[in-house]
């Protein structure tokens, strides 16, 4: 009797963990490409801006240029995400790559929706969903996360307030003031 009891508390555990890291997120269903000139119009367009005179400028952004430019100028040994692709759609950015670094506890592919917005005219993000090798993140772990981004990205703008931010799909625009 006691070890039908222990298999069938076995069985409900291996069925509740299943069920819960059967989370799944839908990715944008389109290839990214990652080129060398995307990335250096993404560099010459925040350039443009650094170099535009005081007043409101507005700039598009593609997600082949974010993609390319994190690829091929951002990622080395310091970033834990490797070959991430960026997808923007619907008011969302959607990141996938591989998770991997000596000192992260945990490793693989990882997925992650986060919202953008614009709050007192500074950028703000919020993590919705990550997944790390297909299992769900809980939540008191992305409000971490999100709130560990929202410090670094408030330093980051230097003289600039984001007036306004549109994630289409496949594009990001941004209306800037100097």
């Amino acid at each position: 009797m006691k070890k039908f009891v222990f298999f069938l508390l076995i069985v409900s555990l291996t069925f509740g963990v299943a069920a819960c890291s059967q989370t799944k997120i839908q990715l944008p269903n389109r290839d990214v490409p990652v080129t060398e000139e995307a990335a250096q119009s993404f560099e010459n367009k925040i350039a443009s801006i650094k170099n535009a005179p005081a007043g409101d400028v507005k700039i598009q952004f593609t997600e082949s240029e974010i993609t390319s430019y994190i690829n091929l100028k951002l990622v080395n040994g310091d970033v834990p995400i490797q070959h991430p692709t960026i997808w923007l759609s619907s008011g969302k950015v959607y990141i996938k790559g591989k998770l991997q670094g000596s000192n992260l506890p945990v490793k693989g592919d990882a997925i992650l929706v986060v919202a953008l917005a614009v709050q007192n005219q500074n950028l703000s993000l919020h993590v919705e969903k990550a997944l790390i090798g297909g299992i769900p993140v809980p939540q008191a772990v992305l409000d971490q996360l999100t709130n560990m981004i929202n410090d670094k990205v408030s330093t980051q703008f230097g003289p600039v307030t984001i007036k306004d931010l549109q994630i289409l799909e496949g594009e990001a625009i941004v209306q800037l003031s100097r």
